[in-house]
């Protein structure tokens, strides 16, 4: 299934079929329900299922969005994932998360050069200490 974005067969006990699309078999076929084609079939995934679309596939964005437009459908619509106070500090987080973290896994795993993959692995490693340190504090 290389390629496919997948796949998701019921293959475990708690895998369950999508319960908007049973033959969906892949990422690659929501990306491709969607009309996007380019190839970078990814997660997360904001789903619209009236429009059959992807809203968005990335993480900081889709966390805004649950953050704020779904409060009417929220257990705990007061919950705050990006306040005010803070929004400064996880901008300045995500910036180097997304690049040496999220990316940086991709970069290892797809490194064709020894110089490549040496680069990423420090800078994933170095941003693991970065988090641990962060968290160590909370």
């Amino acid at each position: 299934t290389a390629g496919l974005g997948g796949p998701f067969p019921p293959a475990f006990e708690i895998n369950r079929p999508d319960p908007f699309h049973s033959s969906t078999f892949s990422i690659r076929e929501l990306y491709e329900r969607a009309g996007d084609t380019d190839g970078k079939y990814t997660v997360p995934i904001l789903w619209d299922r009236k429009h059959q679309t992807i809203v968005s596939n990335e993480s900081s964005e889709i966390i805004r969005m649950l953050n704020t437009e779904f409060n009417a459908f929220a257990t705990n619509p007061q919950l705050d994932l990006y306040p005010e106070e803070l929004r400064d500090e996880i901008d300045a987080v995500n910036d180097w998360v997304y690049p040496t973290i999220n990316n940086g896994v991709y970069r290892c795993g797809f490194a064709t050069a020894q110089e490549a993959y040496d680069k990423a692995i420090d800078e994933l490693t170095a941003s693991f200490d970065r988090v641990a340190s962060i968290l160590e504090r909370q």
